[in-house]
């Protein structure tokens, strides 16, 4: 029994270094984070440049059509959280892109040869989402998964900045936090490295027509928590 004691005694002091490390993940509630990325292209649609005919039935003459697609391209972002608990949080940002904007002409009605025209935009879209920690997947002490969903709002700027169109934005997706540091009762209570990868759907913005466009993106960041 004494021996029990004593063994028991001896052990008390590294309880709290124990308890951290079965957990090495910070409890901090804010979190800001900065990075870059890479936003997939997707078609905006097609249409006709028609002459109308001015009879009594309308008979359309098909002048020349025109495709539009937005190319691919890295993007930047800002975002700031909130974690309710270790599993359910919060976070909204800002997300810019400079892509371009590229219109394929062809099936001209006097045979001209199809060209195409390019212009650059200006991207901006300002999302809020719900991110939900997967703590069961964990790998290790300070890697762990999440996924992530919300909504936003799309503002698309023509070059030049003469137009400006609005639209809206939805994502779903997912990716892994690391913890680099992670440490108790003080400002900065964590930093580490961030990966996402999402599926965005636009609509609205700069194209033929308000459907969904689906978009891929990945993008890595650094992360500091408070």
């Amino acid at each position: 029994m004494i021996r029990l004691v004593a063994i028991a005694i001896a052990l008390i002091p590294a309880l709290p270094a124990a308890a951290q490390t079965r957990d090495a993940v910070p409890a901090g509630r804010l979190e800001v984070d900065a990075g870059g990325g890479w936003l997939g292209g997707a078609s905006l649609g097609s249409d006709d440049a028609n002459l109308r005919a001015a009879t009594a039935t309308p008979a359309p003459f098909r002048l020349f059509s025109v495709d539009t697609r937005l190319q691919s391209a890295p993007t930047f972002h800002v975002k700031a959280g909130f974690s309710f608990n270790p599993r359910f949080g919060v976070e909204g940002g800002l997300t810019y892109g400079h892509p371009e904007l590229r219109a394929s002409v062809s099936n001209d009605a006097e045979s001209a040869p199809p060209i195409a025209v390019a212009e650059r935009i200006d991207q901006y879209s300002f999302d809020a989402s719900v991110i939900i920690m997967i703590r069961e997947l964990a790998i290790g002490q300070r890697t762990r998964p999440f996924v992530s969903g919300g909504a936003g709002y799309l503002r698309e700027l023509h070059e030049g900045q003469t137009v400006v169109e609005q639209g809206r934005v939805f994502h779903l997706g997912g990716g892994v936090k690391h913890w680099l540091m992670a440490r108790d009762r003080r400002f900065i209570s964590g930093a580490g490295i961030r990966m996402d990868a999402r599926l965005y759907l636009m609509s609205g913005g700069i194209a033929f027509d308000d459907g969904p466009r689906p978009h891929g993106a990945v993008s890595g960041s650094v992360f500091v928590s408070f």
